[in-house]
């Protein structure tokens, strides 16, 4: 189940962990400074206790339309990754929380995300089941792959590159990571090569890890 709320306090976390942050060719910096001219480490926690205060019927509305959008989607994407990993997810609960900044972090050690909350309904849906594919892939490392991944970063590094050209491939997504796009044309050739079943994908892509 994937539920939608509001988290103004890991707003201000991430802030400071995104404020002069980049990494694979994509700047989170400076978007947070493109979106929020006004806002510096000095006063990061007023600027979002107001801007939280000022937009809050906002926030609310777009948190409501993606509960709504995602009570119709959100059992089909459950099921259909469900099939691909051979696994039931259907009892696994991941939360949700609209941010006001384009980052869309996730936290794996709580099965928690963030989804800036000026994107269109759809690009939201995209984002939520971007990070869901994330929790889920990860739990399948854990479980299948356990001596091959269990050494291995899941915020960074070799694990985290392939989690994130997973999703593209699966998803059929645009790559969000311009550093990546050269390891993308590799594991979509083993994708298509292993007819897309994953554990003989990932038997064959974390050799290389």
């Amino acid at each position: 189940m994937i539920t939608i709320g509001l988290n103004k306090q890991l707003d201000n976390r991430v802030f400071k962990d995104f404020w002069d942050f980049s990494v694979a060719g994509a700047d989170f910096g400076a978007g947070i400074k493109r979106d929020h001219p006004g806002i510096k480490m000095e006063n990061h926690e007023e600027y979002i206790e107001k801007y939280y205060r000022d937009h809050a019927e906002i926030l609310e509305k777009n948190r409501g339309e993606l509960t709504v959008a995602l009570d119709q989607a959100q059992d089909k994407f459950s099921k259909e990754m469900g099939k691909l990993f051979g696994l039931d997810f259907n009892q696994d609960n991941y939360q949700g929380y609209l941010s006001i900044f384009d980052c869309n972090p996730r936290f794996i050690e709580t099965n928690s995300f963030q989804v800036f909350y000026q994107r269109d309904l759809e690009g939201k849906l995209e984002v939520v089941f971007h990070e869901s594919l994330h929790f889920m892939f990860f739990k399948y490392c854990d479980l299948k792959f356990k001596k091959e991944t269990g050494n291995l970063a899941k915020d960074f590094g070799p694990l985290w590159e392939l989690s994130e050209i997973f999703n593209v491939i699966v998803l059929k997504e645009k790559l969000f990571y311009p550093q990546l796009t050269e390891k993308l044309t590799t594991y979509q050739e083993v994708w298509t090569k292993t007819g897309g079943d994953v554990p003989t994908f990932l038997a064959e892509a974390l050799k290389d890890l």
